[in-house]
């Protein structure tokens, strides 16, 4: 019953003496759409947080900067392996068995959490460089701070550097030479981050060394161990290593 009274008293006894307070709701009824719709336009940001998503990319850059790698045979294939991983010590037992020092690059992180390995890799006479702390791509877009940051906590003593996925600027090049390192790339990327098999690896090596090459592994990848006595072996061969 309180609705059906409710209902005439607003229909009949005041629709002339209250008109304009109807239009008023009226118009303010209008409004109120107004304002879902502008939200629904300010969601469209959310494309801005996917540009955001597109993450550095994983795939190294080419390092072609060889010449500072501290190569102490020039003419020779020089082996390099980077950022820390399970197969160091079996990758260390094989240089030894075939009587060759390479080039590690382990991150500071590694570095810190593995210092029995680090060790055993400067008793071999094995060569080490840093490869910062963390393993970023070091661009300007880090700030100053953190690039110096991640130099500095990176493997040391040591006067070569060499850039995570080669990523680097003018700002992040100044840094590193500026505090003493030469910066050491490479010229052959054997791709076994992109989860090649060793005779992939041991085919893009072999096909590609020449005199001063610098070959890209790490120190994660079983297809890099399985795949190393075959590269050296056919190196040797040639007179490349």
């Amino acid at each position: 019953m309180p609705p059906t009274t409710a209902k005439p008293k607003t229909s009949t006894t005041k629709p002339t003496s209250k008109p304009t307070p109807k239009t008023t709701p009226t118009t303010k009824a209008t409004p109120k759409p107004t304002p879902t719709t502008t939200p629904k336009a300010a969601a469209t940001p959310k494309p801005t947080s996917t540009k955001s998503t597109t993450t550095a990319p994983k795939t190294p850059a080419t390092g072609p900067a060889v010449s500072g790698c501290g190569n102490p045979n020039p003419g020779k294939v020089l082996l390099t392996f980077d950022d820390g991983g399970p197969k160091a010590a079996a990758i260390l037992a094989i240089l030894d068995r075939y009587r060759i020092k390479a080039r590690w690059f382990p991150t500071g992180q590694w570095a810190n959490a593995n210092g029995g390995m680090i060790q055993r890799l400067i008793a071999d006479g094995q060569m080490l460089g840093n490869h910062t702390y963390s393993h970023p791509q070091m661009l300007s877009s880090l700030g100053r701070a953190e690039l110096t940051r991640q130099v500095d906590l990176g493997y040391h003593p040591t006067t070569v550097f060499r850039f995570p996925y080669g990523a680097s600027d003018s700002t992040s090049r100044a840094i590193v030479t500026g505090k003493g390192y030469s910066i050491c790339g490479w010229s052959i990327d054997t791709l076994d981050w992109r989860g090649n098999s060793a005779d992939a690896i041991t085919r893009i090596v072999t096909s590609q060394a020449g005199p001063g090459s610098v070959v890209l592994m790490h120190m994660s990848f079983q297809a890099d161990l399985d795949a190393l006595p075959r590269i050296i072996e056919n190196l040797r061969s040639r007179g490349l290593i």
